[in-house]
């Protein structure tokens, strides 16, 4: 089915093999596998958003025919948290595997709200841990361990197996003074420290970046100072996902004296789902209201949060600097905060959105202007912590660019790691009792999701999607006599993007007799296959115009008998 590598068998005694599928040398679409004595898991399975260059492609989620080939070994999917690069491809695959999955119960609500809108509510086996919860599964004695990250529920999984213990990280932070939930178990990390720490597999995305990361508290005094000066209505602008800083907001908006309204559709549900499980206190009486009462209140009233931090082309936000959003004007006295990292890739609509925003007179806040933002992502002061704390035979980093893991790795060998591994997407690391080692490479890749389309990219639609967005198209419209396969007048010529106005019809025209004496020029039997009518009018008008302006355009041929 895959045109995966050669991987050897594994060794006859205790083995632990990592093979991530996705996460390396890039930051999302995580989703790796660990396989212990013949039995698999598959922790987290996000996707990731397309560069502008993908011409059209909503997603890409990670390419698993190594799994699909090995469904036989596949136990189950972990989950460290509830982020669409770490649950976003998990549809798509549990529409081709029945294959339970273990996760907190938020993570699993954030889960299961993907899964209704793809047709698998209620088919798939979702069950739900806390932290400090243990389950055996095959050779595994899973754990769960309390984290901190930007999004509520997150935790760290440890793997308990015949070679040690093999400690996922997930997307983590150190937060000591976290608005809402618990601090993260630093204590169990110490304990795991104190056993059989085989291997740490350890979020790399903050390696360069000295310190330790902001707490989410400090965040709140940051949004509190610019409320007290803003003149006007105040719209924060964040991820769907995080959650915390919903709540964190609604108390803030009750001790300002501002009524707080959420805008998107992602947003509501996943604060809904959070309170209805009781991970944030319900917010003091009467402060959330409905968006359609907004014009109930003066301006220095109201808090608005909404989506569209990364300028998502209908987001709430975005919508609002068009000037087209239903209850949002944008006016002189709005404060606009944007409390979200620039994911990579979405700078230029950000860009073109914050411009859009003070056309109309916005104020716009970053975290370049005030503490308004923190990273969910431990820095440099935090690894050597954990590192410390857990005390790791081996050290291997992953999510990811190359530099980031790189740097990872150096952390840990001056912190005294015995062994860093630097390794990549689709390699097999495999672990026995005396050695760590890559032993083979199997296949890996990224799907492409459009609409309900799913394909690889050497067979998808890219490559016309290139050459249109690069060339522009041409299409040549013929009628053919049906008694004797001549045209019964030259083709008519529609072009969009190859050639200017000034010279459009001069070389239309030629290329149209061009295709014209093709066609003249094929046999009787020929005229009458309309394939080889159509074959001959794409290949004289390509050439046409490769020859005159040196441009390849699609050229689409419609040919009609009468």
């Amino acid at each position: 089915m895959s045109n995966q590598r050669q991987v050897p068998s594994p060794p006859s005694g205790d083995y632990v093999r990592y093979i991530p599928l996705g996460g390396l040398d890039e930051v999302g679409l995580n989703c790796a596998l660990i396989e212990c004595n013949g039995s698999m898991l598959m922790v987290d399975c996000g996707l990731t958003f397309p560069e502008t260059r993908e011409f059209g492609v909503d997603i890409l989620i990670p390419d698993w025919s190594y799994v699909l080939d090995n469904l036989d070994k596949l136990d189950g999917i972990v989950i460290t948290h509830g982020h669409e690069d770490h649950i976003g491809a998990a549809p798509y695959f549990l529409k081709e595997v029945d294959v339970p999955v273990y996760s907190g119960e938020l993570t699993l609500g954030m889960l299961n709200r993907k899964l209704q809108s793809h047709g698998l509510g209620n088919k798939v086996d979702l069950f739900g841990v806390e932290p400090g919860d243990q389950l055996e599964l095959g050779p595994f004695v899973i754990e769960f361990i309390d984290i901190n990250h930007s999004v509520p529920n997150a935790m760290a999984i440890a793997l308990h197996t015949p070679l040690g213990t093999a400690l996922v990280t997930g997307d983590w932070k150190l937060d000591q003074t976290p608005v809402f939930g618990e601090p993260a178990d630093l204590a169990r990390l110490a304990e795991l420290g104190e056993g059989d720490m085989l291997a740490l597999f350890g979020d790399s995305t903050n390696a360069n970046v000295p310190g330790f990361s902001t707490s989410e508290r400090t965040v709140m005094r940051g949004f509190a100072d610019v409320i007290d000066d803003a003149p006007g209505r105040v719209i924060v602008g964040q991820f769907s996902s995080n959650i915390y800083r919903v709540a964190a907001l609604l108390q803030l908006g009750y001790e300002k004296g501002r009524k707080v309204a959420l805008m998107g559709t992602s947003l509501v549900k996943n604060t809904n789902i959070a309170r209805d499980l009781g991970f944030f206190p319900l917010p003091p009486e009467d402060v959330l209201i409905n968006p359609r009462e907004i014009d109930n209140y003066p301006d220095d009233e109201l808090l608005i949060v909404s989506t569209g931090s990364q300028a998502e082309p209908r987001s709430s936000l975005s919508r609002m600097s068009h000037g087209d959003h239903r209850s949002i004007d944008i006016q002189k006295t709005d404060t606009v905060i944007l409390s979200a990292r620039r994911i990579p890739g979405n700078e230029y609509g950000i860009n073109s959105m914050v411009n859009s925003l003070l056309k109309r007179g916005a104020t716009i806040i970053t975290a370049s202007d005030a503490p308004i933002h923190c990273s969910g992502h431990g820095k440099q002061g935090e690894m050597k912590l954990l590192m410390n704390l857990t005390k790791p035979k081996y050290l291997v980093p992953v999510h990811g660019e190359y530099r980031m893991r790189q740097r990872h790795a150096e952390l840990g060998r001056d912190v005294g790691v015995e062994e860093s591994m630097v390794i990549e997407n689709g390699d097999v690391l495999e672990f026995t009792s005396d050695s760590a080692r890559v032993v083979g490479h199997v296949h890996h890749g990224r799907l492409l999701v459009d609409g309900r389309n799913i394909g690889d990219p050497e067979d998808f639609q890219l490559h016309d999607r290139r050459k249109l967005a690069n060339a522009g198209i041409v299409v040549a419209y013929a009628v053919l006599d049906r008694e004797n396969g001549e045209l019964i007048e030259p083709p008519q010529l529609l072009q969009r993007g190859v050639i200017s106005p000034a010279d459009g019809d001069d070389l239309l025209g030629g290329a149209a007799r061009a295709a014209n004496d093709a066609v003249d020029a094929l046999s009787d039997d020929a005229r009458r296959d309309i394939s080889e009518v159509k074959e001959a009018i794409r290949l004289n008008v390509r050439q046409y115009l490769r020859n005159h302006i040196n441009r390849r355009p699609v050229v689409t041929p419609v040919v009609h008998q009468l």
